[in-house]
């Protein structure tokens, strides 16, 4: 009965080691490898953020760099609209016309002919 108790917590503490050693062993994400490829600054000022959620803030930064007209902006503007995205999250409007505009903007409404045909 002994020698069976203690095959039991050798078994137990053999499952702890594992699971102790697979959890630090797993790979990397895709998100946290592109986390550490970003320079220092921008790293500190993503912080606060998951890996996923700072790499998708990169992303809107650059969409916002393209809607201002500059798709490939210097590393000083990128971080000056990181900065200022990140700084006003709660103020974004979309710009998006929706189904609110007369006529409709659907691709299963034809447009309304030209004035002068009318």
């Amino acid at each position: 009965m002994k020698l069976l108790d203690m095959k039991a917590s050798a078994f137990a503490v053999l499952l702890c080691t594992a699971a102790a050693v697979s959890a630090q062993t797993r790979a990397p994400t895709p998100e946290e490898q592109a986390f550490a490829r970003l320079p220092l600054d921008i790293q500190q000022m993503l912080s606060n953020m998951t890996p996923a959620q700072a790499m998708q803030a990169i992303a809107q930064t650059g969409q916002h760099s393209i809607a201002l007209g500059n798709p490939q902006p210097g590393q000083e503007q990128f971080r000056s609209t990181l900065g200022a995205l990140l700084a006003s999250p709660s103020t974004y409007v979309s710009g998006s016309a929706g189904a609110t505009t007369f006529p409709p903007l659907s691709p299963l409404v034809a447009p309304p002919p030209p004035p002068f045909l009318r």
